[in-house]
């Protein structure tokens, strides 16, 4: 592009679009990620849980058999499982809150890719209606021109935000009740 040529804004828009499709699938692959990562820790930690519930039955029976020191062994294996089970919850709200971030972002992109689309097709409407007019001056000439052209914009400009109403209206981002498949 020279110094003095005009960008095209239909192409610049264009190009966030592909920017921003690709970041989306990004935030997309990192969701599912976070997603996975979260169902391994909530294992893990319902792991640890049963076998610290399972040494402690067995220092329970120990005692009753009378050993205290099989009983003193049991609750330490307790107490080790006891320390994984409250790792995992920090784990569990730290991946929690990166996940809700990772949505967070994921919406927000979805709403500028939909401002972007709607920002193009107002763009080719003006476009299509500049063509139009263009044409029909050739051709017409006359006084009805204006008028039909004024009425062509206002066209124009009711689709591109019954669009933009619509898309927002019927905005689903997930797909389910909106909490990601949790």
């Amino acid at each position: 592009m020279s110094l003095f040529q005009k960008e095209d804004p239909k192409e610049s828009i264009k190009l966030q679009l592909a920017e921003l499709a690709v970041k989306l699938a990004e935030v997309r692959k990192q969701v599912g990620e976070l997603n996975a990562e979260y169902a391994r820790v909530v294992k893990r930690r319902s792991d640890a849980a049963a076998k610290s519930a399972e040494f402690e039955e067995y220092a329970k029976k120990a005692l009753t058999a009378g050993n205290q020191d099989d009983a003193k062994v049991f609750l330490a294996e307790k107490y080790k499982h006891d320390q994984k089970f409250e790792k995992f919850d920090s784990q569990l709200e730290e991946i929690g809150n990166t996940r809700q971030n990772a949505m967070e972002l994921h919406d927000k992109m979805v709403r500028e890719i939909n401002e972007a689309k709607s920002r193009l097709a107002v763009l080719e409407a003006r476009e299509a209606t500049a063509d139009a007019s263009l044409k029909f001056s050739k051709t017409a000439g006359s006084s009805d021109f204006e008028q039909k052209l004024s009425g062509l914009e206002a066209e124009a400009d009711l689709k591109a935000a019954m669009d933009d109403a619509k898309s927002y209206v019927d905005e689903d981002l997930w797909g389910d009740d909106g909490n990601g498949g949790v």
